[in-house]
């Protein structure tokens, strides 16, 4: 039992880091978007673009919270106790949260814009 608790958390940690990276992705693809929009568009704002970086970035961070929604899930059924199911239930409420809500936004945002 041990040796597959070892192999959960392997994997848990894994997840952890691939929802972590693709942040990181999206947040340094998009920012040096941004900073380009912003140099080639010096003398005035670049303000028409940036619904579209917002959008492209919000979609980054819903895929992240789905692979680090995963890892905790993974990361309870290894360990089994009520607090860790009652963290997990606050965490999965926060990030679904934070996701739908993220998504009204988006979707929104690619409404409106032309």
């Amino acid at each position: 039992m041990n040796h597959i608790h070892n192999i959960l958390k392997s994997i848990a940690k894994v997840i952890d880091l691939i929802g972590i990276s693709i942040l990181i992705y999206g947040f340094l693809k998009l920012l040096i978007k941004y900073v380009l929009i912003e140099i080639k568009n010096i003398k005035q704002t670049a303000i028409k673009k940036t619904p579209s970086i917002c959008c492209e970035l919000g979609m980054y961070i819903l895929l992240a919270l789905d692979f680090l929604i995963a890892s905790d899930i993974i990361h309870t059924i290894s360990e089994l106790r009520q607090e860790q199911l009652i963290e997990l239930a606050v965490m999965i409420a926060l990030r679904v949260s934070i996701g739908h809500f993220l998504g009204k936004e988006i979707n929104e945002i690619q409404n409106t814009t032309p």
